[in-house]
């Protein structure tokens, strides 16, 4: 059965002032900054929502915001949303449970410890208690799933539990039905990995947090702006991609190959102004075939590389006064 993966996750502007509206002194603003937090489908490569909060918005809501843009779409294949930690809340899991949906949530390390203790096995049912403390913040925020939680009084999850090769345990959540394994939902999961590397994409080959003023404004004018970039390279890069397979399919290379992401946006930044402002059709599909052939010449071949520690770097990487061109 095909199933729609998508990935909810969520980046920083930064992490210490709330989006504001511009104030009187622009001078005294200081760099605008906000929460953006984006649902991609893995499948296909791009992103379905964007959503731009405060940074102090919580994850699980925002979550919640891409589910209902989801819904909307009208799709009518199963989906399965995978989402790191920060997400697996009671309520959270009851609220993509009544939605129908299909969840896959990475437990941090202190998540749920006297149940997972309780569970022996590597792939096994819990049961996850409505206490006090857990229902805190439900019970301040929505009181009627407070009121439905504190009746139900525990919550029946599958917990999978899988080892890195760096050694690392991780333990996860989901209600995915029981015929499909461990080890096939443990490989699922990695497929989150590639919401990472398109964020990669944004910030370091789009510019995606270079904004053009220090206004809340500019933040919601610029980012929603670059999706559109974003999943129109995609969708030429996954046709040169495949053509690229064609091509080369019989020739002897050490490695599998791919388009240059590098060069394929480049290409793109080049192009997209002819594409544009050509009112015939006929020539703008041959400009297009010419964009995609273009972008064939240049790939590179995909090596397996070490897993290293991601670190963060709070200061601001671009200046209001410097804006790139793309």
């Amino acid at each position: 059965m095909e199933r729609v993966c998508c990935i909810c996750d969520r980046r920083n502007k930064s992490r210490n002032t709330k989006l504001r509206r511009e104030p009187e002194n622009i001078r005294d603003a200081g760099q605008p900054r906000a929460l953006v937090s984006g649902l991609y489908d893995v499948n296909n490569d791009f992103f379905v929502d964007l959503q731009i909060e405060k940074t102090a918005e919580s994850e699980s809501e925002t979550a919640k915001k891409h589910i209902d843009e989801l819904k909307q779409t009208g799709i009518d294949k199963p989906v399965l949303v995978i989402m790191d930690r920060g997400y697996p809340s009671i309520e959270f899991i009851h609220f993509l449970e009544g939605q129908g949906i299909r969840y896959l949530l990475r437990l941090s390390s202190n998540d749920y410890g006297a149940e997972r203790e309780s569970c022996s096995s590597n792939d096994g049912r819990i049961e996850l208690k409505h206490t006090g403390s857990r229902l805190a913040k439900v019970k301040k925020n929505h009181s009627e799933e407070y009121e439905e939680l504190k009746e139900i009084k525990v919550t029946e999850t599958r917990l999978i539990r899988s080892t890195l090769p760096s050694g690392t345990e991780i333990a996860a959540v989901t209600n995915l039905p029981e015929n499909i394994t461990a080890q096939e939902i443990c490989s699922e999961y990695f497929e989150r990995w590639k919401i990472e590397e398109s964020y990669n994409t944004l910030k370091n080959k789009l510019k995606f947090e270079s904004v053009t003023g220090k206004a809340g404004i500019y933040v919601y004018q610029d980012f929603p702006a670059q999706m559109p970039v974003y999943n129109m390279i995609e969708d030429i890069k996954h046709c040169a991609e495949e053509q690229l397979k064609e091509d080369t399919g019989e020739k002897a290379y050490t490695y599998p190959v791919r388009i240059n992401e590098n060069m394929a946006v480049g290409l793109f930044k080049d192009r997209l102004i002819k594409l544009l402002i050509e009112n015939d059709d006929i020539k703008r599909r041959l400009l297009f075939m010419e964009l995609q052939a273009d972008m064939e010449k240049y790939f590179l071949p995909v090596r397996k590389s070490e897993s290293h520690e991601r670190k963060f770097h709070p200061a601001n990487k671009y200046m209001n006064n410097i804006k790139p061109a793309f």
